[in-house]
């Protein structure tokens, strides 16, 4: 199975592309640059890089495929915690995923690679006919990237690479931050009497605020009446900003509406804020 990008060879290449490579800069193969890796120095500002999929064709061989993002002098702000690089398979791309880098320094930067997943479910990046072709347009970067299993296809994956400010989160309004318990308060009280669409209301009102406890129970309540989206959303909002309970009923929820690989990264968040 081949993509539908033009460069594409119905022969195995020897050597493979990745022994070719002896630094970051590409190798030319029929006619293309080639490059192991790609990178870009994001300065000293929160930088959210966004990953949207163009297309993705799995070979063979692999049953995932991904863009896996590192950070130098940095990390990556994810549900709370602070990684050096996190894999983003393509199903969590589809219509885009923001990351937020935050620079430690002036000299931050990010490496993208490809990665897959391999028919013994192991992770492979850096072998075979792996590599990326890279060309712009006016959105964004746009990767080209081809697994090391087979023979060189760079239609196998594509993703558009975008990188903008990250804006500072909204203040709460202070005076009505102060509520905030008491409307979750009266919201438990309300639901407690079957009053269900009133509970729901304010306990809507008491997550505007930043109340991490309304937005779990809003994801419970509707993940039990079966309205999915909605529960997604408020347990996302709650599980960004740390909230365990939360974390697990996303990743249950994204499981159920087909999300395997986002719901895999939110049950490994789980269990390594658990510990």
């Amino acid at each position: 199975m081949t993509g539908s990008y033009s460069y594409a060879e119905p022969v195995t290449t020897e050597p493979p592309l990745a022994e070719r490579y002896d630094s970051a800069e590409p190798v030319t193969w029929n006619g293309a640059d080639v490059y192991p890796l790609y990178s870009e120095a994001v300065g000293i500002s929160p930088t959210t890089v966004t990953l949207t999929l163009r297309s993705a064709s799995l070979r063979f061989g692999v049953r995932s495929l991904g863009i896996g993002l590192s950070v130098d002098h940095g990390h990556v702000l994810l549900e709370g915690r602070q990684l050096r690089g996190v894999d983003v398979w393509s199903d969590a791309m589809e219509g885009g995923i923001g990351l937020q880098v935050c620079p430690t320094g002036p000299e931050a930067g990010i490496t993208l690679t490809p990665v897959w997943v391999d028919a013994t479910d192991a992770t492979v990046s850096w072998s075979g006919n792996y590599g990326m072709v890279i060309t712009r347009e006016r959105t964004g970067t746009i990767l080209h990237c081809s697994t090391g299993v087979g023979p060189p296809d760079f239609g196998e994956l594509v993703v558009e690479l975008a990188l903008t400010d990250t804006p500072p989160p909204p203040e709460p309004p202070t005076e009505a931050g102060r509520y905030r318990d008491a409307l979750y308060e009266l919201a438990v009280a309300m639901h407690g009497r079957g009053e269900e669409d009133q509970a729901r209301q304010l306990w809507a009102q008491a997550a505007g605020f930043g109340h991490l406890g309304a937005a779990y129970d809003l994801g419970v309540v509707r993940y039990r009446g079966g309205d999915y989206a909605e529960a997604e959303h408020w347990w996302r909002t709650a599980a960004e900003n740390g909230d365990l309970r939360a974390m697990a009923g996303l990743a249950e929820v994204l499981a159920r509406r087909g999300n395997v690989s986002e719901a895999r990264v939110w049950r490994a968040a789980c269990a390594g804020e658990s510990q």
